[in-house]
């Protein structure tokens, strides 16, 4: 049907002849429909628009603007074409809001009658965090759930930026979300939501810059605790993941259902990390043993460098005579060959070299301690003995240089002196959880150094056990 109110975008687009464009202006001042339709067009047309013109100044302004979705350009000609119409009709549009009392938001905004949640992380808005069991998304990235744009202009007039970037990112528009973010005054919650947008994106150290900030603000920030534990998991950071969730599960006065889910989280991190450990140790503890007999295939060990190269330090330290660490000569050349330089053969060459009347008797005490049977007093034998690599291996083993500040000391110089790559990210991990167990902040970016310096060895290494 060809109505008088079918004509509005035509009319907003500039696009009628003079004569319909002024038999239009008559009907708008007594048409309802065409009233609120013409209001929600300069809404959009303000909310749009602020976005881009607010999101920074010079570069800055530029680049983010660019990340905001544009509207069709019949609606950047609306602003011109009748905010003068809408003001001799009475209405005001763009004024509107200012005039009337702040209503409360309609729930739709942030999908209040939703059962389940699809964002996994946690937003600082309170009407965008309240607890929902977790359903991930399936096929697609985004709700089909629409905004509605009234109550987003009204926000937009009363400048709750953060509100209006949930809304978004509750639906998955997180280029949205990121340019309303930024018109927000700088704030914990802010680099919280910041934060969520990385995460979005797999960003995991961006988003553990930020939630870094928002912690040293607001140490007992629910959601950032909550984030971080997601940032650390998506970086392989797991045990410093099970940390923060614990920490949040921890925090009074929340509802139930966010301190159980985090306590799940936590104990689901803390068996996968436990299941790991476990499955390495057997597979090193194996392939060791066949090494030590004299059954292992040199070709099919090299199939997996990094599981190769832990065994191989295990059956050197577990060697009671000095023709069985000469032994592993053949597999230390090959791995230096993997890995550049001689450093595996050095350490053949000098172990096989050692009195073996005082190293065989506690090699013999390492390999117990291997499978789980520490000896009384190894730690002290081993440290007065200057055998340094059992010292160093058993030192890792039980985690006692993170708690003795003299035994880290000797792990480090033992790692330098080594020089070799792996024993001194060992070192440094265990530096990292000294400091972690101390409270200090500079845990978790040592970590993260570490785990960084051990990627760029490109399966020499096993990296997770820098977790």
């Amino acid at each position: 049907m060809n109505t008088p109110c079918t004509k509005l975008h035509l009319f907003v687009d500039g696009e009628l002849s003079a004569t319909e464009a002024e038999a239009f202006r008559h009907h708008l001042t007594r048409c309802a429909e065409c009233e609120v339709g013409l209001r929600d067009l300069l809404q959009l047309e303000m909310l749009a628009s602020r976005a881009l013109a607010g999101a920074g100044t010079g570069g800055e302004q530029a680049e983010h603007s660019r990340k905001v979705t544009p509207l069709r350009p019949w609606l950047h000609r609306a602003y011109r074409t009748a905010v003068p119409v809408a003001l001799a009709a009475g209405m005001a549009a763009v004024g509107v809001f200012r005039l009337q009392s702040e209503p409360e938001m309609p729930g739709e905004v942030w999908l209040a009658s939703a059962t389940e949640r699809k964002l996994d992380a946690r937003l600082s808005h309170p009407k965008a965090d309240p607890f929902r069991p977790y359903v991930p998304y399936r096929g697609t990235a985004q709700t089909a759930d629409v905004l509605p744009l009234r109550p987003l202009a009204e926000l937009e007039e009363r400048q709750d930026f953060r509100g209006i970037a949930a809304a978004y990112a509750l639906r998955g528009d997180w280029q949205q979300a990121e340019a309303f973010l930024l018109r927000a005054p700088d704030s914990p919650d802010k680099d919280n939501d910041l934060a969520v947008v990385a995460l979005s994106r797999g960003r995991w150290e961006d988003a553990l810059g930020l939630l870094g900030g928002a912690l040293r603000r607001e140490p007992r920030h629910a959601q950032a605790l909550w984030n971080r534990g997601l940032a650390l998991q998506g970086r392989g950071l797991k045990k410093l993941a099970e940390v923060s969730f614990r920490d949040a599960a921890a925090l009074p006065a929340q509802e139930e259902g966010w301190a159980k889910e985090a306590e799940t989280r936590a104990n689901e991190l803390r068996d996968s990390l436990e299941l790991e450990e476990a499955r390495w140790r057997t597979q090193v503890r194996e392939t060791s043993r066949r090494l030590s007999a004299g059954t292992a295939d040199l070709k099919e060990l090299m199939q997996q460098p990094a599981l190769a190269r832990e065994a191989f330090y295990e059956a050197v330290r577990t060697a009671t005579t000095p023709g069985a660490v000469t032994a592993l000569a053949p597999l230390a050349k090959e791995l230096d060959r993997v890995g550049g330089g001689s450093v595996l053969q050095d350490y053949v060459r000098d172990m096989a070299a050692r009195d073996f009347a005082v190293r065989a008797p506690l090699a013999r005490d390492y390999a117990k301690l291997l499978d789980g049977a520490l000896t009384p007093g190894l730690l002290d034998s081993l440290r007065r003995s200057q055998e340094w690599d059992l010292y160093f291996g058993a030192l890792v083993h039980t985690g006692a240089a993170a708690k003795d500040a003299e035994a880290l000391k000797a792990l480090a110089r033992f790692a330098h002196a080594s020089r070799d790559p792996w024993l001194t990210l060992l070192a440094d991990r265990e530096r990292a959880w000294s400091e972690d167990m101390r409270g200090r902040a500079s845990a978790e970016q040592l970590l993260l150094n570490t785990l960084r310096t051990c990627e760029a060895y490109t399966r020499l290494f096993n990296c997770t056990q820098i977790n």
